[in-house]
C-alpha cells in the first residue's frame, strides 16, 4: 500500500515537470520571449529617437587676455595739515568736504606777535645798514689822508675791518628778517595740493599748539584703484602696461568705470598671498570714484588673435577632464578638449579643435557618445570684448 503511494506521488511530479517543460516550449512558440528580446533590442542607441539639441559652431577668432580682481579705491596724494606754530585760530576759510586748489588760504592764525618781531628785525637792519654806510665814508676818507701822509696806516686797516664786521653785521640781520618772514608764512596756512578737504579739526578762537592736525586733504581727480595681481599674470602685465585697459564696477551696482590705465607696480610679491599690488589710475573727472570704495577690477591685457572660441555652455566636466559633444552627420561624439581661459561667456579651446567643428550647446544630459540628434536651433556665441 505504502509502495503504492509513493509511485503516485513520483507521477504527478513528472506531469508537473512535463506540464512546466511544455508550458516554456509553448511561450517560446508564442513568441513571447521573442518579443521581450526585441523590445530590449529597440533600446539600444543605434535604436533610440533623435535627442533635440542646440548647437553652435566652433569659430577662429580673436580673445581679449584678461584677470579680475576685488579693488579699493584709493586717493593719489593724502596731505595732513599741521600747524607749525602755537597761536590762536583767527578764520577758517573753506567748507567742510570743500574742494580746494592748491595756494588757497585754509586757516589764518593770530600773527600779531610774529609781525612786531619782523618790524623790530626790519628797524634792526636799517639802522646796521646806516652804521656800514659810515664805516664805508671812514674807509674812503682815512685811505686819502694816507695818501697825503695825515694818517698812519694802521689806521686805515682799522676802518677796513670795522667796515667789514659791520658788513657782516648787516648780513645777519637780513637773514634774521628772512628767518622771521619765513615764520610769518607759518600764520597762513595754505593747501599744498588740489583736492577734497576734510572736516576742520579747528575752529575760529580755539588755541593750537605746534603739529596739531588740522585737517586732511586727498586728491581724487585723478585717483588710484589698488588691487592684487596673481603673480602668474606679472610677465605679461609688465609687457603690456601701456595698452592694458581696466575697468571698476563698483559694488551693489552695475555701473562700471572706464578709462583707466595701469599705473604703478609694487616692488614685490606678497608671498602669503602670492599677488603683487597694482594702481591703476582713472581720471575720474566726475569724482564718482571716492576714497575707500570697494569693487570688482577688470584688467584687459591684451587682444589674442585667431584662437578657438566656443559658448561657454558646451563644455562638459567629466571624471577625465573638460570634453564637448561634435555633432557629425547627425551624430554626437565626445571629444576631449582643454580649455585655457573662459571671457564674456566663450571658453577659448587650445587642444581638442580646430575651428568649424558643430558642438552642442543644449541637451547634453540626455546624449551619449554616439547618440542621434536632431538640431533645433544655433547658439550665437558672444563676440570679443561684449
Amino acid at each position: 500500500m505504502a509502495r503504492s503511494r509513493s509511485s503516485g506521488r513520483k507521477l504527478a511530479l513528472t506531469l508537473c515537470v512535463l506540464a512546466a517543460l511544455g508550458g516554456g516550449a509553448w511561450l517560446w512558440s508564442s513568441g513571447l520571449i521573442g518579443g521581450r528580446a526585441h523590445t530590449a533590442n529597440a533600446q539600444t542607441p543605434a535604436g533610440r529617437a533623435a535627442v533635440a539639441v542646440t548647437v553652435a559652431t566652433a569659430v577662429r577668432d580673436s580673445a581679449p587676455v584678461r584677470f579680475e580682481a576685488i579693488g579699493a579705491v584709493e586717493p593719489m596724494v593724502t596731505v595732513t595739515i599741521r600747524g607749525r606754530v602755537a597761536s590762536r585760530v583767527e578764520q577758517v576759510k573753506f567748507e567742510d568736504g570743500a574742494e580746494v586748489k592748491e595756494g588757497d588760504v585754509l586757516f589764518v592764525l593770530d600773527a600779531r606777535e610774529i609781525d612786531a618781531q619782523i618790524l623790530q628785525a626790519q628797524a634792526t637792519l636799517s639802522k646796521d645798514k646806516a652804521q656800514l654806510e659810515k664805516t664805508l665814508r671812514d674807509v674812503e676818507r682815512y685811505t686819502g689822508l694816507a695818501s697825503r701822509n695825515a694818517v698812519s696806516q694802521v689806521q686805515v686797516d682799522d676802518s677796513k675791518t670795522t667796515a667789514e664786521m659791520q658788513k657782516a653785521t648787516v648780513q645777519q640781520d637780513e637773514a634774521n628778517l628772512q628767518a622771521l618772514q619765513v615764520q610769518r608764512t607759518y600764520y597762513e596756512i595754505k593747501a599744498p595740493v588740489s583736492g577734497r578737504v576734510g572736516i576742520a579739526q579747528a575752529r575760529p578762537g580755539s588755541v593750537i599748539r605746534a603739529d596739531d592736525t588740522l585737517a586732511t586733504i586727498r586728491q581724487i581727480k585723478p585717483i588710484y584703484i589698488a588691487f592684487g595681481v596673481p603673480e602668474r599674470y606679472l610677465s605679461d602685465l609688465r609687457a603690456n602696461m601701456g595698452q592694458a585697459q581696466v575697468q571698476f564696477r563698483l559694488q551693489g551696482s552695475g555701473t562700471i568705470i572706464s578709462g583707466g590705465k595701469v599705473a604703478a607696480l609694487d616692488n614685490t610679491i606678497d608671498i602669503q598671498t602670492g599677488t603683487l599690488m597694482v594702481r591703476a589710475l582713472f581720471p575720474n573727472a566726475d569724482e564718482r570714484l571716492w576714497p575707500g570704495t570697494l569693487g570688482d577690477v577688470t584688467v584687459t591685457l591684451r587682444m589674442e588673435p585667431n584662437v578657438v572660441v566656443i559658448p561657454n555652455e558646451a563644455v562638459q566636466i567629466g571624471q577625465n577632464g573638460s570634453f564637448v559633444f561634435v555633432v557629425e552627420k547627425g551624430v554626437a561624439h565626445v571629444r576631449p578638449v582643454t580649455v585655457e581661459r573662459t571671457v564674456d561667456g566663450r571658453a577659448v579651446i587650445v587642444a581638442g579643435l580646430t575651428g568649424n567643428e558643430v558642438v552642442v550647446t543644449q541637451g547634453q544630459l540626455a546624449l551619449r557618445d554616439g547618440s542621434r540628434v536632431d538640431i533645433k536651433g544655433e547658439t550665437k556665441a558672444p563676440s570679443a570684448g561684449s
